[in-house]
Formats: C-alpha cells, sequence, structure tokens
C-alpha cells in the first residue's frame, strides 16, 4: 500500500501519521520493523509520545476507544486484539531503543555511520554545524593558495569583483560546497559552440531599417535616431572598431533598444518598425551565442575544474579531522550507496546486507513533512521506498519554505505518480476557529495559476474567533508637498489629507500598542515576520511599552548569558578552540580587559604554548594565572571537572541574585551529567544546541511574547498571532555562482544543467534558457508558501498588519500594487477582507470577537532544583527557593547599568565627538539587548553628565590610560582611569563608582603603588567619580 497523504495547515497530520503506526501494529507488523522519519526532534518526540498515548488509551477502553474508532473510520475492516496489543505494548516499553523514529538526517547519518564510515576508515566522527565548518572552508582556501595554479583558477572567478578580499574567496568555496550534491547529481558534458553569423553585419541590418523608417517620414537619417547612450557606435569606423564596441558594451545592447522611440511613431512606418524589432532580435540572439561561446561555455568548464579540487582538499581535511555536517554525511552517503563493493544495493532497491546493518527488515515506512524532503534525501530513500510494503508520506505543497536548503515542493506534488500510490487530502483543521479558517479560504482560494488551494472546514466547536486586518505605515502616505497634488481641487486634496491622517504610519509601535492595550497574559501570544531585522524593530517598541518578549535567536540554552561561559569553557577543553578559550576568557566570568585582548591575540603561538604545558613566560600575572587554571582543568577526569564547575567556577556567585540565570546554569549542569565523558557531551551540544531539547529553561512557560521568523514558527500555533507582513519580494543580489539543474517529472534523470554565473543571466533569453524563469517563479511560490504559513499559525486571534511596500495611488479606480511582483497579494487581501480598495483598510478591519485569556502567570516564585541531584559535592549549600534566590530585578538592573557605564568609558580618552559615537555603539552592541533602550539612554546621560561636570579630567594636557594594568609583586590590579600631566608632573588615578560603596583604602592603595613606581618626583592624587 502506498498512501500520500496532503495534508493543510492544521489538519492533525501527527495525530494521522501515529494512528498509521498504530495500525501497522494492530496488522501485526513489527514495530522494529516500521520506521518513521520526521525532519525536527521535536516532531519525533511528538509522534513517538502520541503513539504511546495511542496505545494506552486502546488499551484502557478497548473497542470503546476514540482511537480506535478513528481508525475505524480510515480502515472500516481493521481489528482489535487487545492481548496481542498489549504484547506489543510491553514490548516497546522494555525496548524503546529499538523503536525506529527518525529525523532524515539521522537516518542517513545512521546509514553513514554503520556502513559507509567504516569503508572509509572512520570509527568516530563529530557532527557540526555551519558555523564550525567556516574553519574547514578556511583551510580550504590556505589549501588552494599554496598550489598557484589552483589559486589562479579560483581568481578567474572573481575577476568581475571589486571587492577581491577573503570573504569573496571563501563565499565562492561555500557555495560549491552548499551545491555539491548537484554537482553528484550530473555528469559534465561537452558543450558544442553555438553558430554566430557576423555581429556588425546583424547589427548594420537593424540599423539600415532605422534610416529606412527616417527616408519613409520623409527625414534626414541623424544621430537623433539613436539613443544617447549608443550613439557613439555612429562615431566607430571599420569593422573591427564597431566589433570592439558592440562586445564592450554588450549588456546595454541587451538592457535596451537602441532606437530613440519618438522617432519610429506612426502607422505609415508600422512594418517598418516590426521589421526593426526582429532584426535587432536576431542581432541580440547572435549576440548572445558570442558570449555563450567566448564566456558561458569556458566559465562552466572552469568552474568543473574548480569545484574538484576544492573537494578533493576539503574531503581530505574532512576525512582526517572526522568533524561533518549533516549536508557532508547526505553527500558522502549519497556518492557511496551505489558503490558495488558496499553491498548496500540490489538492482534499485535495498540488499538485505543493507537490513542487517540497520538491525531489522523495513516494512513500513511513515515520512512526515515530504515536502521538505530535498532532491538528494529523496535519492538515498528511494532504494529504500521500493523495498517496502507499505509506505506513507504526509505533506503540503502549501508549506514548501526550504527551497534555500534543498526542499522541493514538486518532488511532493509528483510522488503519487513517481510511487503509483493513492492520494488523500484532509479537510478540517482541528487548529483555528472559524473567522480565521474562513479568512485564509478567501484569501487563498484563487491567489495564483501555479498555486493550488482547496479550502479547509473548521472544527463545528470552534464557530468562534478574531480576525484584524490594518493597511498602513509611513510609506502609505499621499506627498502632498508635489505640483501633482497642487493641481487638485480642494474637495481631492481634502480627501488626501483626511486618508493621511487616517494611515497607521508606525505599524511596529501600534502592534505593541495594541498588545498593551488588550493582554495581559502573554503567554500563547506570537509576533511572526519575514526578517529579524523586522523582529528585531518590533522588539524595540514591545521595551517602550514595557512588554516581556523572547526573541527567537535567543532561545537557545547555549546562547543564555550565564550558560555562555560554560559553554566557550566547555568547547576550549574539547576542540582546543583558540577562539573560544578568548570569548571566555572576556564573559564576565573573567572579563580581560582590551589590553589582555589584544596580547592574546598577537600572542596566539606563544599562549599555546604555554596552555601545553611549555616553559613560556607570559606578560600579565593575572593572565598567566587564569590560564595555568584552565591548563590543569584538562587533566581533570570529567567528575573532577564538573566538581569545579560548580564549586570554583563562580557562575553561582555571579549569578546569585538572578534567578532566571541560575535555573538554566542548574539545567546545563543536568544535562551535562546525563553523558560520561565530556566529548560525548560536546557532541551531543553541537548536533543539538539550536533544538527543541536544548532551549532555555522557562522559555515555553514564561508569561512573554514570542517573536519569530516564518521560518521557525513552521510547525508551531499561537492563540494569539500579530503577523507584521511587508508583501515585498526576497531575492537575492549581486553576481552569484549558480547551478541549475532540470528534471524529468520523475526526477530520476538530470535533463538538463548550466553552471554559470547569475551576471549571464540577461543573456538566457536569447539563448533559449529558461532556468533562471523557472528559478524565478520557484521563489515566487515560496513567497506564497510563506504567508501561508503565517496566516495559518493562530488559533484564536489573528491580526495582519500589512506594510505598505508603496504608496496610495491618488486614482482609486487601479489597482494600487498594478505592475509589481507582488501585484497577486493584492486581490487576495480584498478578497480576504470583503473590501474594495486598499485605502478601506486604512482604518482597522474586524472579524469576530476578540478572545482574550486574561490570566497571566505568577512568575514571583521560581523552582530552582537541588545541585545535589546532579553532582556529588562537598560543599554544595541548601538554596531556599523563597528567600535566597528570589528574583531581584532592580538589583540585577543596575548591577549590568554599572557594567555599561564603566564599558562606555573604557573608550573614552578626551571626549572627542569621534570618541563618544564610537563608546555608545560598542555599549549598544554589548548591552543593548539586555538593558533596552531606555536603559541606554539613561546610561549615557550619566556618562554625559560626568564628563560635563569633571572637563578638566579629559583634557588634552593628560596622557590618559584606561584600564590601566597595575603590578605589585604577585598582586594585579585595574585603575578605571590613570592621568599623567607629564609638564606638571601630575598623576591622577579616576576610580569610577556606579554604587554606593566606596573603598578608600583601595583608591589609598592604589596611589601608594603608582608612587612606589615612579622615578621622577610627581604629585600623585587619587578621586572617586560618582557615575
Amino acid at each position: 500500500m502506498i498512501n500520500i497523504l496532503k495534508a493543510s495547515a492544521g489538519t492533525g497530520k501527527t495525530y494521522r501519521l501515529s494512528l498509521e503506526y498504530v495500525a501497522a501494529l494492530l496488522n501485526g507488523e513489527d514495530f522494529e520493523e516500521i520506521v518513521v522519519m520526521t525532519f525536527t526532534r521535536k516532531a519525533t518526540a511528538e509522534i513517538r509520545e502520541r503513539i504511546f498515548e495511542h496505545l494506552a488509551d486502546i488499551l484502557d477502553q478497548g473497542s470503546a476507544s476514540q482511537v480506535f474508532q478513528n481508525l475505524q473510520e480510515v480502515y472500516d475492516s481493521i481489528e482489535l486484539d487487545l492481548n496481542q496489543l498489549e504484547t506489543v505494548y510491553r514490548k516497546m516499553l522494555h525496548n524503546k531503543d529499538e523503536i525506529k523514529i527518525y529525523t532524515i538526517d539521522s537516518f542517513i547519518n545512521s546509514i553513514f555511520k554503520q556502513a559507509i564510515a567504516p569503508y572509509l576508515d572512520i570509527y568516530s566522527y563529530q557532527i557540526v554545524d555551519g558555523e564550525q565548518n567556516k574553519e574547514v572552508i578556511e583551510r580550504v582556501f590556505k589549501g588552494l593558495l599554496d598550489n598557484p595554479s589552483d589559486f589562479r583558477l579560483m581568481e578567474q572567478f572573481l575577476l568581475d569583483n571589486v571587492e577581491r578580499d577573503i570573504d569573496n574567496y571563501l563565499t565562492l568555496i561555500q557555495r560549491l560546497l552548499k551545491n555539491r550534491w548537484k554537482l553528484l547529481l550530473l555528469e559534465e558534458e561537452e558543450r558544442s559552440q553555438r553558430k554566430i553569423g557576423n555581429l556588425v553585419a546583424e547589427f548594420e541590418s537593424a540599423v539600415d531599417t532605422l534610416k529606412a523608417i527616417a527616408v519613409e517620414k520623409g527625414n534626414d537619417f541623424s544621430e537623433k535616431y539613436f539613443k544617447k547612450d549608443f550613439r557613439q557606435y555612429l562615431d566607430q569606423e571599420g569593422l573591427t572598431s564597431k566589433k570592439d564596441y558592440i562586445i564592450k558594451n554588450y549588456k546595454q545592447f541587451f538592457k535596451d533598444k537602441f532606437w530613440n522611440g519618438n522617432k519610429t511613431r506612426g502607422k505609415k512606418v508600422a512594418s517598418l518598425r516590426q521589421d526593426l524589432e526582429v532584426r535587432y532580435d536576431n542581432f541580440r540572439q547572435q549576440l548572445a551565442n558570442y558570449f555563450y561561446n567566448q564566456e558561458l561555455i569556458p566559465y562552466e568548464r572552469e568552474l568543473f575544474k574548480l569545484s574538484q579540487r576544492v573537494f578533493k582538499i576539503y574531503d581530505r581535511v574532512k576525512f582526517k579531522e572526522k568533524l561533518f555536517t549533516h549536508a557532508d554525511i547526505s553527500n558522502y552517503t549519497y556518492q557511496y550507496l551505489y558503490s558495488e563493493e558496499l553491498n548496500l544495493l540490489e538492482g534499485e532497491s535495498v540488499s538485505d546486507y543493507f537490513f542487517e546493518l540497520l538491525g531489522s527488515e523495513v516494512n513500513n515506512l511513515l515520512i512526515d513533512e515530504f515536502q521538505d524532503t530535498s532532491i538528494l534525501q529523496w535519492r538515498i530513500l528511494q532504494p529504500l521506498v521500493a523495498e517496502c510494503e507499505n509506505v506513507i508520506a504526509v505533506g503540503d505543497e502549501k508549506q514548501s519554505i526550504y527551497g534555500w536548503r534543498g526542499g522541493e515542493k514538486e518532488l511532493f506534488a509528483n510522488l503519487e505518480e513517481i510511487l503509483n500510490g493513492d492520494s488523500e487530502s484532509l479537510q478540517t483543521s482541528y487548529r483555528s476557529h472559524k473567522e480565521i479558517i474562513d479568512f485564509v479560504n478567501r484569501f487563498f482560494e484563487g491567489i495564483y495559476g501555479n498555486w493550488d488551494y482547496q479550502g479547509v472546514n473548521h472544527l463545528s466547536n470552534k464557530d468562534g474567533g478574531y480576525v484584524e486586518v490594518l493597511y498602513g505605515n509611513q510609506e502609505a502616505k499621499i506627498n502632498t508637498d508635489t505640483k501633482a497634488f497642487s493641481k487638485l481641487s480642494e474637495e481631492e486634496q481634502e480627501q488626501l489629507h483626511q486618508l493621511n491622517q487616517t494611515i497607521t504610519a508606525d505599524l511596529k509601535a501600534e502592534i505593541a500598542e495594541t498588545i498593551k492595550e488588550n493582554f495581559n497574559n502573554y503567554n500563547e501570544l506570537g509576533i511572526l515576520a519575514r526578517s529579524n531585522n523586522e523582529l528585531a524593530e518590533i522588539a524595540d517598541q514591545l521595551d517602550k511599552e514595557g512588554i516581556p518578549y523572547i526573541l527567537e535567536s535567543k532561545d537557545s540554552l547555549i546562547e543564555h548569558q550565564a550558560v555562555k561561559p560554560l559553554y566557550f569553557l566547555l568547547t576550549y577543553l574539547t576542540y582546543n578552540d583558540y577562539l573560544a578559550l578568548i570569548k571566555f576568557l572576556r564573559s564576565e566570568l573573567v572579563g580581560v580587559n582590551n589590553g589582555l585582548l589584544k596580547y592574546l591575540l598577537q600572542n596566539k603561538s606563544k599562549v599555546i604554548e604555554y596552555l601545553a604545558g611549555r616553559d613560556v613566560e607570559l606578560r600579565d600575572t593575572v593572565l598567566t594565572e587564569v590560564l595555568a587554571t584552565i591548563r590543569d582543568l584538562k587533566e581533570l577526569d570529567f567528575n573532577s571537572l564538573t566538581n569545579y564547575l560548580v564549586e570554583d567556577l563562580g557562575l553561582l556567585q555571579l549569578y546569585q541574585d538572578n534567578a532566571s540565570a541560575l535555573k538554566n546554569i542548574y539545567y546545563f549542569f543536568a544535562e551535562l551529567k546525563k553523558f560520561e565523558s565530556l566529548a560525548k557531551f560536546m557532541a551531543y551540544i553541537e548536533e543539538n544546541k539550536d533544538s527543541t531539547e536544548l532551549k532555555q529553561v522557562g522559555v515555553q512557560n514564561a508569561n512573554a511574547v514570542q517573536l519569530m521568523t516564518i521560518h521557525k514558527a513552521k510547525g508551531l500555533s499561537f492563540e494569539t498571532e500579530f503577523f507584521y507582513w511587508n508583501p515585498k519580494s526576497y531575492s537575492s543580489r549581486g553576481d552569484n555562482l549558480k547551478i541549475y539543474l532540470d528534471f524529468d517529472e520523475q526526477f530520476e534523470q538530470v535533463e538538463d544543467y548550466l553552471l554559470t554565473n547569475s551576471r549571464y543571466s540577461h543573456l538566457f533569453e536569447y539563448l533559449d534558457l529558461d532556468f533562471q524563469e523557472q528559478e524565478e517563479e520557484k521563489a515566487f511560490v515560496e513567497e506564497i508558501n510563506n504567508v501561508y504559513v503565517a496566516l495559518t499559525r493562530p488559533v484564536r486571534n489573528l491580526f495582519l498588519y500589512i506594510k505598505a511596500p508603496c504608496r496610495y495611488q491618488r486614482t482609486w479606480a487601479t489597482k494600487e500594487w498594478q505592475g509589481k511582483d507582488y501585484e497577486i497579494y493584492e486581490d487576495a487581501i480584498l478578497r480576504g477582507t470583503g473590501q474594495e480598495l486598499l485605502k478601506d483598510l486604512a482604518q482597522k478591519k474586524t472579524f469576530g470577537e476578540l478572545i482574550v485569556n486574561d490570566q497571566g502567570q505568577d512568575q514571583r516564585h521560581i523552582e530552582l532544583p537541588n545541585l545535589q541531584e546532579y553532582f556529588q559535592v562537598e560543599e554544595v549549600k541548601e538554596l531556599d527557593n523563597s528567600q535566597d534566590l528570589q528574583l531581584n530585578i532592580d538589583k540585577e538592573v543596575k548591577r549590568i547599568k554599572g557594567l555599561a557605564v564603566h564599558y562606555y568609558l573604557e573608550y573614552i580618552k578626551y571626549a572627542t565627538v569621534e570618541e563618544r559615537e564610537y563608546a555608545q555603539s560598542m555599549v549598544l552592541a554589548k548591552y543593548g539587548n539586555i538593558l533596552g533602550p531606555e536603559r541606554i539612554k539613561e546610561v549615557i546621560t550619566r556618562v554625559e553628565r560626568l564628563i560635563s561636570s569633571h572637563q578638566d579630567y579629559f583634557s588634552q594636557r593628560w596622557d590618559v590610560y584606561t584600564e590601566y594594568q597595575l603590578m605589585a609583586g604577585d598582586e594585579s590590579y585595574r585603575i578605571d582611569r590613570l592621568l599623567v600631566d607629564q609638564q606638571k608632573q601630575e598623576v591622577m588615578i579616576v576610580d569610577y563608582k556606579t554604587g554606593s560603596t566606596q573603598e578608600q583604602e583601595q583608591l589609598d592603595n592604589y596611589a601608594a603603588i603608582v608612587e612606589s613606581k615612579l622615578t621622577a618626583d610627581y604629585e600623585v592624587s587619587a578621586e572617586f567619580l560618582e557615575v
């Protein structure tokens, strides 16, 4: 049985997939021979949980179970044997490791690990992310750099790039690696040269026709018949000169017509004008053929050569270091899957040996989110699919939004024919209420010819809901300061003035204000936008309104401010990552200053030697002590290391008044203690740091608004959703490497391909190549998919705030967005809202009644675990959650503001405008997300007040040293600001104080040490400055 389930958003695909699993068990299938594949770990956990829930429900309720009754609706002849099912259930409970529910990446990884890695003499390896893989890419670049012929080859691809710096070379290598899967699927073929005529003769033929038009109109031909950009051609003499002009200016010929359209008007010359168009198109085709022969063919040939060199060096580094991305593993798995030596395939199906490696046969294969499957993943899975008796594939073409990472929606669209199976559509949404479903149905019905949509139904008990639509932003306002506006009647002018007053100028601020007015509980409230920049700007508005929020990029546990130092330290201890070491030393836990940072960067080899145990002397005593401690940590066993992290590292003391930080630190420790070695723990972290398994504690329960991009929100739902929609095109710019593949409908063969650069795309029309057209069409359809995903996340309330991509038109009868690439959305918006014109949405249009849950969460008491559950530590004090760890927000904010003040002043010597601007930018970069704009403004105001009232301390007469390291024997001290006036022989020690504590003894000690080190008779003074 092969069944393709087409499941629109919210129609219960996870539920149905878990039902199919239970159905297979009831039909006598061995659970060890059922494989489920999903795209995220969250989805694997959900399906696993659903399966056990279904089994428990059936065993408890028998045939009266709602789960079993739902199964009977799908399979009316299914039978229930409770004894057999209970046996299976107990077996599954006792052998959970044998339940085969994978992400597609992890399944392919299992093939690689069991079959291909041993063939390559790889018996252990680490999975890394794209960020970590950058170091490998740099090593590939160095490898190419070491070989002059390789480097010359690479340079050819960057000749037209003015900024030929290292990043451009690295980007080229990165793009080749990203597209490697395409090169695995094709074989290089010898390109035939295209026939070309005489370019000058072809162009002169069009010019002669233009001259004939002048004669026909009774005029003398002159340069005015040419557009200005082409007139220099008329000055060229001889065939060679004219051809050189054409070649040099070829882009202009494809960009525009060469004749002055005003000179070729009139019925009298209509046939000649048509002949002119035909002759010019013939010339363009010949010119395109010329560049195809001269540039496109050589470019492709050399790109094949370069890619082979890049892949060879890349593979050498990979197999030596044994650090693989998921993309690497997929590429190598496909590359070796079809090798006869490995005996993984028999014909077009997997072999018995393949199943031996997997641990069992696979009779039932259930694949979730199939629309996101890449072609390479499909090629790997296809032999397994061919051997399975039962295949269930669930997906939704409309939710295919991962084309940029290889997802292919047409693969799912054609899957029914590819597998010769049946299809079924799920038509009832279990997620959204009626008003939202009705709006979505109206919006998407008939939105675009290449975008199929079938309306869905809502559940009868979800007959409410709320939709609010607002169209506006500053861009929508009509410019009233123009001559055209002044010529309008007073009545028309007044109408436009009123419209401008009606328009909401700042939709992002409106979102924040609407939330503040209507909601107290933010727990199930999400804000979606297309880009992270848009979300950051919305977050600024939430800050102004005092609304707590969680920005998607801050969700990861290891991104938490308190956990980062731990992560950096362990990364260094595991991988000897010098950059991670520097980040640890720069963290608040250690806090090395800029001087020591510079020293660390400039003396990398010396520091590494010291850490390796060699007899090396470092400049700074404190730094030496810290590095000595880190060096000793590398010698500790895993248990001793974990104990040190708790007892002696200092994190618990640093964050003792921050319960949120402590809770995340404890969570990190809890995860750490699950492993028997640091290497295994870090491998787990690297593979899962962006997964839902390692989200910050409290993220899902915190009473805070969640801000997410559409891609991050896919698969989630919100009781209330605000969608900030900027309906513009999202296309890449600049000259980029392009590798185009054209498959047959079965996705079995590459029918055509082209390796090229986007700078040649303007030639495609005349070369009869539709690669770019197909790519643009695919990208456009995917944008519609993004909008669909965004509008189908809410359960009860949907707020759709649409940013006007262009000004309102003065003539209301015409479309506002006519001629734009996003024109189709205007009809969709009007159809969805039942309005005639977009201007009617300048005021909020609502449907249904707003459903608000006002029961906010009480976050005053945060339960913290006892560390003794995780570690055997001698001196871990019992923590009183209700008193000692009461979240003290004011104290924490005050402490961080003090750090920000010191950080600002670290960059100030003479308080010049440039210094202040730079200091402000550095503070914003480091503390902006933590403190928010209002508190940052307060910090800067405090510093400016200090500078204004103590101008002498910022005078040019001083030699200024900020964050000055002062040594006294084995002790090291840091002075905030040391001022030296060599003419007057004065030394001033300045210590900034942002709190009430002033240790005069400490300041006197600084002065005494400085005096003892001076060789001349200087007057030394010291002073606290209150900031």
